[in-house]
């Protein structure tokens, strides 16, 4: 993958910083003044198509007729194939069909003798099972174990599973430099995971000598194949560059990390979507756009970010991106602060509320729904 002259100079601008940015969002939300005192902000609309990646959850396995001993693949009989005819159907493909059809167990089945045989691709289905839990008990080291075989034979799906595994330290020593040694192999087939987390081992300098123009190329390559956290960070670290050159030479850094975030928000990266909401909001990198800006925090804000609600809650309150509706202001609020965001001014305006529309604005918060978020009994205290 090739880089054009003026990106790769300005990557060697971001890198001489000596770091990639991961900024917090928290910074994100301290840096930015109220709401009635806010410039106006848009950006490049870049539609993307969802990367594939390795199912590692799914539904509960089916019950059994009695508890399997250690190790122990349950029969045919217990989980029944399909009816009809299979016998001119590749064995593989039976245990990767099962596997799509969410039969777990039968996928076991089918899959342990291919897998003892030394067939890579049903080694791989065979970590991938011990490791989620999917019709066996879950056991990280035979996960680790079937991986390690499939990479012996050069799959590079267990390579880069198995890469996981060394960096996290789940099922075998944690051990970056063999965690860098595997992702070097699946990064030289053009994959952006194993690129992007090639690229925050040689940002930390642990597993590899630590090298952060090497490391920016990489997040950069990882980009551009569509990773979101490498849209995301490349993004942020673009940014902070231009903070700290505030030469006019670096308005093409802004527009470039407004850019990445962009990307990363219409993939769905929920820290990008605030980010880039602020950025339109403030028109830095990008045309101004309040109602886009309040289209982003209402996203995110959906997905159960705090920072998200209390942008989405300045913006009914000031009517800038929505109309004014003090309403939906507080109850945004109320959710943000339920959530740890503090905001004294939109307390100011929950409080100046008569009770009925105090409580019917609670109200509404009770009803939120995020997913894997439960809220208090009350949004309001």
């Amino acid at each position: 993958m090739t880089m054009s002259a003026g990106g790769d100079r300005m990557l060697r601008r971001v890198a001489s910083s000596g770091k990639l940015s991961v900024l917090a969002m928290t910074m994100a939300f301290t840096c930015l003044p109220a709401v009635a005192q806010e410039q106006a902000g848009t950006g490049a609309s870049t539609p993307d198509t969802p990367s594939t990646s390795i199912v590692t959850t799914a539904e509960a396995p089916p019950k059994t007729a009695r508890p399997l001993a250690e190790g122990e693949l349950p029969s045919t009989v217990m989980v029944p194939p399909p009816p009809g005819d299979l016998s001119g159907i590749d064995p593989l493909d039976l245990a990767y069909g099962a596997f799509q059809r969410g039969w777990f167990m039968t996928t076991a089945v089918r899959a342990k003798p291919l897998a003892d045989g030394g067939i890579p691709q049903a080694q791989t289905l065979m970590g991938v099972l011990y490791q989620a839990g999917l019709g066996l008990k879950k056991d990280m080291t035979k996960a680790a174990a079937w991986y390690a075989k499939a990479a012996e034979a050069e799959d590079i799906t267990a390579t880069e599973q198995l890469a996981q595994l060394y960096l996290l330290g789940e099922g075998v020593p944690a051990d970056k430099s063999k965690a860098a040694d595997l992702f070097e192999k699946v990064a030289a087939t053009g994959n952006p995971a194993a690129m992007y987390n090639l690229a925050l081992i040689y940002q930390e300098g642990v597993g590899r000598p630590q090298d952060v123009t090497k490391a920016l190329t990489l997040l950069r390559q990882a980009a551009e194949g569509n990773h979101p956290d490498a849209q995301y960070n490349l993004g942020l670290s673009y940014l902070q560059a231009a903070e700290e050159d505030k030469s006019d030479a670096d308005a093409e850094t802004l527009r470039q990390g407004a850019f990445w975030l962009g990307r990363a928000a219409r993939r769905g990266h929920v820290e990008a979507q605030v980010y880039y909401g602020i950025l339109r909001f403030q028109g830095r990198g990008v045309e101004p756009d309040e109602r886009e800006a309040a289209d982003w925090f209402e996203r995110a804000a959906q997905s159960g970010n705090a920072v998200a609600m209390n942008r989405l809650a300045r913006c009914f309150a000031a009517g800038r991106g929505r109309d004014p509706d003090p309403v939906e202001a507080v109850r945004w609020h109320f959710l943000a602060r339920t959530l740890g965001v503090n905001d004294e001014a939109l307390d100011k305006l929950a409080a100046s509320l008569d009770e009925d529309t105090r409580k019917e604005a609670e109200r509404m918060a009770l009803q939120f729904s995020a997913p894997g978020q439960k809220l208090p009994e009350t949004a309001s205290r």
